[in-house]
C-alpha cells in the first residue's frame, strides 16, 4: 500500500503520529531525533536545503557539489563564529552547532548564497 494511502487508513492513525518526514522519507520519530548530522550541498551558488532546524550539538556537513566553483562558508554572530575556509569542489567542512539560536551561513565568494540554521 502506498505511504499516503496507508497514513489515511483509520487503523494507521496512531502509527502516523509516530512518523516524521526526514529528507522526503517517512521514518519513525525516534530515528529522526537520533540523527546528529545533516548534509548541506553547496551547488550552483545555492545551499540545499536553504533552511534547517537542528538541535544543539548536531553537526552540519557542508559539501561543495560544484564541478569548478570554490565556496567559503562562514558565520559571524555575537555568540558563535565559524569560518570554513576555501572549499574546492568535492571538499567537505563539518560544523558542530553548540549554541542555540538562529544563524546565517554565507559564502565569502558568492554573497547571495544564504543558509538559515535554527538551533534549539
Amino acid at each position: 500500500m502506498p505511504l499516503l494511502s496507508y497514513l489515511r487508513h483509520p487503523r494507521s492513525a496512531s502509527f502516523a503520529l509516530a512518523l516524521v518526514i526526514a529528507g522526503g522519507v517517512a521514518v519513525p520519530a525516534w530515528a529522526a531525533l537520533a540523527s546528529a548530522s545533516r548534509v548541506v550541498l553547496q551547488k550552483g551558488r545555492h545551499y540545499d536545503p536553504g533552511d534547517l532546524f537542528l538541535r544543539r550539538g548536531d553537526s552540519l556537513v557542508l559539501v561543495n557539489g560544484d564541478d569548478t566553483a570554490v565556496h567559503h562558508a562562514f558565520i559571524e554572530a555575537d555568540r558563535f563564529a565559524f569560518d570554513g575556509g576555501d572549499q574546492e569542489p568535492g571538499m567537505e567542512r563539518v560544523l558542530k552547532l553548540s549554541e542555540p539560536g538562529d544563524f546565517i551561513i554565507r559564502c565569502g565568494i558568492h554573497p547571495k548564497m544564504r543558509l538559515t540554521v535554527h538551533v534549539q
